[in-house]
């Protein structure tokens, strides 16, 4: 069989429109459910502590969780994002509000931002004067967690939901696509005219 160089990598055969379409949700989706393994890990890790926000690491985690969450509906230029209707209805709204104040609290860092009784209150920055002394605070890092246990419900279904479509979608293209040999083989998400698998790449190291 002859092989094709296209993009810089050899091609054995191409992809039809809906393996290549295919590859692209696959990717999407295990992608999507390693973010909110992510999210449920670190809300159980600050419940089950007993961690506040006069802790070092409170607000990073906080940080983390909005940002992971977000990630997957978040525009991805080669496989697309994850629609707020993929989110069960009875979490939209936590949903709603998780993506509001990942885009302007902790993603982002805007001196105005959604409505409030005092304009820009979440991003200001003030200063905090203590008889004859004073000292700069962000109001930004005194932010309050969501509620928990109802995002970890929240990242629940999700996995379940995503799992869903990986398992799915594994079914469907695995037996005929899976590389032979043993090894690292990326999915192809770049290039229809090129197999599902990328030739195998040397071992990922975290």
């Amino acid at each position: 069989m002859r092989l094709r160089l296209k993009y810089g990598f050899p091609t054995l055969a191409q992809m039809t429109p809906e393996e290549f379409a295919d590859a692209k949700s696959l990717w999407k989706f295990f992608y999507a459910n390693e973010c909110f393994k992510h999210v449920e890990n670190a809300c159980s890790f600050i419940l089950q502590s007993g961690m506040d926000e006069k802790h070092p690491a409170y607000f990073p985690l906080i940080t983390a969780i909005y940002v992971l969450y977000g990630k997957p509906f978040k525009s991805s230029r080669v496989v697309g994002k994850l629609s707020k209707e993929f989110v069960p209805p009875k979490f939209r709204e936590l949903h709603d509000l998780m993506i509001m104040h990942r885009d302007q609290l902790y993603a982002h860092t805007d001196a105005h931002n959604f409505d409030d009784p005092f304009p820009g209150v979440p991003n200001q920055v003030r200063v905090r004067r203590v008889s004859s002394e004073a000292r700069m605070i962000g109001t930004e890092f005194y932010a309050r967690p969501p509620v928990l246990p109802h995002v970890i419900a929240l990242c629940r279904e999700m996995q379940k939901k995503t799992s869903y479509h990986i398992n799915k979608l594994q079914n469907r293209h695995f037996k005929k696509h899976l590389p032979k040999g043993p090894g690292e083989y990326p999915i192809n998400v770049f290039n229809m005219a090129g197999p599902f698998f990328l030739p195998k790449q040397p071992p990922f190291e975290p």
